[in-house]
C-alpha cells in the first residue's frame, strides 16, 4: 500500500512537470508570438519634422521623364553630380524645399498644332559646355509629405536641333545654340504621397488619382529676336511684299505670322498648350496598391550607413531607401511608371548631408 502511495505521488509530479513544462513552453510560443506582432504593429515611423536650414544633397546618375497624351510627346534625360535640396519655408501645411543643380543631358519634343502642323525637336544641354542649371522649389505636403507642386527654372544654354516645324519646307538640321530661362509650374490636384506615413515593414499601398496643371513661361533673346522680326513683317503690305519673292503663299505667311505674334517674345507655356494643344490639365489615373514594405535594410551611400524602411514597387521594378535617422529617401532606384506614369526612370543616392536631424552632416 506504501509503494502504490508513493508511486502515485511520484507519477503526479512527473505529470505536474509535464504540464508545466507544456504552459511555460506555450507561454513562450505565445510572448514571442505577441512580441513579432507588436514589432509589426508598433515599430512604425511617423512623417519626419523637417526644420528650415535642414538641407541633402544626392547625386543623381539619371532620371528620365516619358510623357505621352493625344498628340502630345515628351521625352527627357537627365544627370547631375549635385542635386541639392534646402528647406527653406516652414508654414502650417506645407514644406518648401529649394533645389539647385547643374545638369547634363537632352530632351525630345513632339507634338501636332491644332488646324496648323507638327513640330519635331530635340534638345541638349551639358555643364561642362555651358551651365545649365535646374532650380526651383517643391512645395510637400507636411503631414505626409505629399507632393503638393512644383515650380521649376532652367537656366542656361541648349543645343536646339528642329527636326520639323510647321510653315517652313526647309532643312532645320545644324542645332542652334540657345540661351534660355524657363519657369515651370506644376500643380496637383490630389497630392501625391509616395510614402504611406506612418510607415512599417507590413505596409501595402498605391497612389490616388489625380491631376496636374502645366503653366509657365519661356524667355530667350531668340525669342525676342524672332518677335522683332515678325512685328517688321506684320506692317501693311511687308507679307504681300515678300510672297511675291520666295516661295510662301500669302494666307500661310499670315497665319504664321499670327502664331509668332501669339508666342512671343514671352513664350507662355499655359496659353500655348490651351490654344494649340487642347489643354494644360493632364490625368494621372490611380495606381493600386503597387507599393509596399516588408522590411529595413542597413544601406550605404556616400553620406554613410543607414538602416532604412526597403519600399518595393511591383516586388522589385524598383526601390526607394527611406531613413528615419536621416528624415528623408537615401536612394532611389528603378522604374516608377506604377506610381508617376511619366517616370520611367530614376537612379539617385544620398551625397555627405547637413540637417537638423544630427550635426555630423557636410554638405
Amino acid at each position: 500500500m506504501r509503494n502504490k502511495i508513493l508511486g502515485i505521488i511520484v507519477c503526479l509530479m512527473i505529470l505536474t512537470s509535464i504540464l508545466t513544462a507544456a504552459k511555460n513552453t506555450n507561454e513562450k510560443e505565445v510572448n514571442n508570438l505577441t512580441q513579432q506582432i507588436n514589432m509589426l504593429l508598433i515599430d512604425e515611423d511617423d512623417a519626419p519634422i523637417w526644420n528650415e536650414g535642414d538641407k541633402w544633397s544626392y547625386k543623381l546618375d539619371s532620371i528620365s521623364i516619358d510623357f505621352s497624351k493625344d498628340d502630345l510627346y515628351f521625352y527627357l534625360e537627365a544627370s547631375t553630380d549635385s542635386l541639392n535640396v534646402k528647406v527653406v519655408e516652414v508654414t502650417e501645411d506645407s514644406y518648401v524645399l529649394k533645389i539647385y543643380a547643374p545638369i547634363d543631358g537632352f530632351f525630345e519634343f513632339v507634338t501636332v498644332l491644332k488646324d496648323v502642323g507638327p513640330i519635331n525637336l530635340t534638345g541638349e544641354f551639358k555643364d561642362a559646355l555651358q551651365s545649365t542649371i535646374i532650380g526651383g522649389t517643391i512645395t510637400f505636403n507636411k503631414t505626409d509629405l505629399a507632393l503638393k507642386q512644383a515650380n521649376i527654372i532652367i537656366n542656361g544654354r541648349i543645343l536646339l536641333k528642329f527636326i520639323e516645324i510647321p510653315y517652313y519646307p526647309f532643312n532645320l538640321t545644324p542645332p542652334l545654340p540657345i540661351p534660355l530661362k524657363a519657369k515651370i509650374d506644376i500643380k496637383l490636384g490630389n497630392y501625391i504621397p509616395i510614402i504611406d506615413f506612418p510607415i512599417n515593414t507590413s505596409k501595402l499601398w498605391g497612389v490616388p488619382a489625380t491631376n496636374f496643371t502645366l503653366a509657365g513661361t519661356v524667355e530667350s533673346i531668340w525669342l525676342d529676336i524672332i518677335s522683332s522680326i515678325n512685328n517688321i513683317i506684320r506692317y501693311p503690305g511687308v507679307i504681300d511684299f515678300l510672297a511675291g519673292r520666295i516661295p510662301f503663299d500669302p494666307t500661310m505667311l499670315k497665319e504664321f505670322s499670327d502664331i509668332l505674334f501669339n508666342l512671343t517674345p514671352e513664350f507662355d507655356i499655359e496659353y500655348f498648350l490651351i490654344e494649340y494643344i487642347g489643354g494644360n490639365v493632364f490625368d494621372i489615373p490611380e495606381v493600386p496598391p503597387v507599393l509596399s514594405c516588408f522590411g529595413r535594410d542597413n544601406i550605404t551611400v556616400p553620406a554613410g550607413t543607414y538602416n532604412s524602411y526597403n519600399i518595393s514597387v511591383m516586388g522589385g521594378l524598383g526601390n526607394i531607401y527611406y531613413s528615419p535617422e536621416v528624415g528623408t529617401i537615401i536612394k532611389i532606384i528603378g522604374n516608377f511608371e506604377d506610381i508617376l506614369p511619366f517616370v520611367s526612370n530614376v537612379n539617385a543616392e544620398l551625397k555627405p548631408y547637413s540637417a537638423s536631424y544630427n550635426n555630423k552632416g557636410f554638405c
